[in-house]
């Protein structure tokens, strides 16, 4: 799925819904947009920029040039991300979404699982990237981590575009009183007597067999 977009006709931030803007350029402990390092990162990136478009495309090549992918885990605030310059898909999500609310423009994240390969495979490591909201187009993925690549087509390819080897399970804002941060589900258990509980999630594919 590629969205056309035409930077000329994506509106202006003005022209948001109040009811997304509400939502989606919500500040949270994971996102921190009021912090310095996201304040002084959309600066530099956007300068004089009023064009929502181009304000996302300014941010998205800003974290390509500053940041490289490293599955280091821990799922770190935005600020803490970007300062380190390493990040997963889900920090590189975290960071981009921070740097897009901070500029005004709304996001929220996708997770997922994911098809490994053409035949059966698993997979228990899932995928995130973002969202954006434009005027007159609306709801644009755009995948930091997938454009991480050294040639503009290639960064390009993440923007505003989306390949089909993605089941999405999650589309949130932020932190939730029953999903939390995670791509799936969140368990709460009470026991008596106190009782380690461990649970995992994973997608288990098969190609679909053709009738004869």
């Amino acid at each position: 799925m590629r969205y056309f977009i035409f930077p000329d006709k994506a509106g202006k931030i003005e022209d948001i819904p109040a009811e997304i803007k509400n939502k989606y350029l919500e500040n949270n402990d994971k996102y921190m947009i009021d912090h310095t390092i996201i304040q002084n990162a959309v600066k530099s990136a956007v300068g004089d920029e009023k064009n929502p478009y181009w304000i996302a495309r300014k941010l998205y090549n800003y974290i390509i040039a500053k940041m490289e992918y490293e599955m280091v885990g821990g799922w770190n605030t935005a600020p803490t991300v970007l300062a380190r310059g390493t990040g997963s898909c889900s920090e590189y999500a975290f960071v981009y979404i921070a740097l897009c609310r901070a500029a005004g423009i709304p996001a929220r994240y996708v997770g997922s699982v994911v098809i490994r390969g053409d035949d059966a495979s698993m997979d228990d490591v899932f995928h995130r990237w973002a969202e954006i909201y434009l005027p007159n187009y609306g709801w644009i993925p755009i995948d930091p981590s997938g454009g991480d690549y050294k040639s503009p087509r290639e960064q390009a390819d993440s923007f505003g575009a989306l390949v089909n080897r993605f089941y999405i399970t999650t589309q949130s804002g932020g932190n939730s009183e029953t999903l939390g941060w995670t791509y799936n589900s969140n368990e709460f258990w009470i026991s008596e007597p106190k009782t380690f509980v461990v649970h995992e999630n994973f997608a288990d594919w098969e190609p679909v067999k053709e009738n004869k």
